[in-house]
């Protein structure tokens, strides 16, 4: 990971509760770490808002007094809300990384979030990359490559929760709350593009179609 301890232990040799509590280093042996928990009142410059179309918005907001990243479908048709990591792609399969994001679903009609293409606007049929989808109040963990995609129904999804999205080197794993075991493992149309993470909702029957997030991370592997 990106923070260590500054001790280093072998099997079985003694740790000592002064060397758990002492202060840690940053250390880039193996993993980088991004992570963005919206305690400022702006996106940018992490995130780009540039795929937000008609009028959809992307925010930080505070709802009931606690600070989301909104993402908000006007009611016009085509609107669209999204935000992403960056102006252009930040890793790839090669990297296998792991999005980690926590979401209230404010609404269950059209939305999406996990790893895509950059480039490719959101909601677009068989967008390369793996992700949660929320369609018509149904959660699905999705793998494409641009032209065909896997897609495996989860029920009815959560008001809140916390996912994740791991992209390994011969399949892409979907978790809910927990990782102890994995909702979806899919082995067959796994993306090969670069990619980026990304959260978008779209107007959905008229409706403003509301996500919010108020935490979401990048797990990659240092390039050794």
């Amino acid at each position: 990971m990106s923070i260590r301890h500054k001790a280093f232990k072998s099997t079985l040799e003694k740790g000592y509760a002064s060397e758990w509590n002492d202060d840690h280093h940053v250390d880039f042996t193996d993993e980088l770490v991004f992570y963005d928990v919206f305690v400022y009142n702006a996106l940018a410059p992490c995130w780009s808002v540039a795929q937000c179309a008609v009028d959809g918005t992307a925010a930080i907001i505070l709802v009931s007094g606690h600070n989301f990243a909104v993402m908000t479908s006007g009611t016009t048709a085509s609107s669209i809300a999204s935000m992403r990591l960056g102006t252009t792609d930040t890793t790839s399969p090669g990297d296998l990384p792991s999005f980690h994001v926590a979401v209230q679903l404010a609404t269950v009609a059209l939305a999406e979030f996990g790893f895509f293409v950059a480039a490719t606007v959101p909601f677009t049929a068989n967008q390369e990359g793996a992700y949660f989808r929320v369609s018509a109040g149904v959660l699905y963990a999705v793998t494409s490559t641009g032209a065909a995609e896997t897609a495996t129904s989860l029920g009815a999804p959560d008001e809140y929760a916390v996912y994740w999205v791991d992209i390994n080197s011969s399949d892409v794993r979907f978790y809910q709350d927990t990782r102890s075991s994995p909702l979806a493992t899919h082995t067959t149309n796994l993306p090969s593009s670069n990619l980026t993470i990304k959260l978008s909702t779209k107007v959905s029957g008229g409706v403003s179609q509301i996500l919010r997030c108020d935490g979401a991370g990048l797990t990659r592997l240092r390039k050794a």
